[in-house]
């Protein structure tokens, strides 16, 4: 394979709606460092929500669906094995996702390094992509992954076709309380249970919009909410659009 290294600047203006990404395969390693905003990504199956600050990197050959992001900005890119300097890094050969944190100065450098590797690509500058690449591998650590039940959490939440359920049918799955449910979803991503089963349940009711043969009062039930009103309303107030004003414009 020819040596490959691309990077680009992230702004949400350029995503479509997340459920309007198509799942994509790499047989790269790719990367994704937030400025700004929250990226939802399905990895080999997993949930895995990476924040502002945060640096996520994905090994080659995985599995990627775009599950949901908001207010994004930041960079992101791809790079193969055979253009590093030094392949050795223990974190290159995990079969995991690396998600890293970087707080204060740390995730002010690294912004600013992203921005100079952004240049130097422009720049053809390989021995500088080189060695940003070997210090930010030399910064990551394997294993570092969204605790177990927010990770259980988000997979039921976003079961393709599947209606969101209430926060306590989740923490009765999940065998825990409600209240320690939506205080470890909290600290680890943070939004509560019920923001993230209002999200996964306006990008299904979304879906199903487009299927024009699907009754709107249909789409409220399979979306989770019987009452039709009660839905027009949740979905006017996230969007701004009825149901049907949604439909109409697609």
């Amino acid at each position: 394979m020819k040596p490959i290294f691309t990077i680009h600047p992230l702004k949400n203006s350029g995503f479509q709606e997340a459920n309007q990404v198509q799942p994509y395969h790499l047989p790269v390693f790719a990367f994704l460092f937030l400025v700004e905003g929250e990226v939802l990504a399905e990895v080999n199956g997993k949930n895995i929500l990476c924040g502002p600050g945060q640096f996520l990197m994905v090994p080659e050959n995985a599995n990627i669906v775009v599950k949901h992001f908001n207010q994004c900005s930041g960079f992101d890119g791809c790079f193969s094995i055979n253009y590093l300097k030094d392949a050795s890094y223990g974190v290159l050969h995990s079969q995991s996702p690396c998600l890293q944190s970087f707080w204060f100065d740390d995730a002010v450098f690294m912004a600013a390094l992203m921005k100079r590797m952004l240049i130097a690509a422009e720049d053809k500058d390989k021995v500088f992509l080189q060695n940003a690449l070997d210090l930010l591998l030399c910064q990551l650590r394997t294993g570092g992954q969204v605790a177990a039940i927010p990770e259980q959490f988000l997979q039921m939440v976003f079961e393709k076709e599947n209606a969101a359920l209430s926060v306590s049918d989740y923490a009765q799955l999940l065998k825990v309380t409600p209240n320690y449910l939506n205080k470890t979803v909290k600290n680890h991503t943070h939004r509560t249970a019920i923001d993230w089963i209002e999200i996964a349940r306006l990008n299904l009711a979304k879906q199903l919009l487009k299927d024009k043969n699907v009754a709107i009062i249909d789409v409220a039930r399979l979306a989770g909410l019987d009452d039709q009103s009660y839905f027009s309303r949740f979905f006017k107030k996230k969007t701004g659009l009825t149901p049907s004003q949604y439909r109409s414009s697609l």
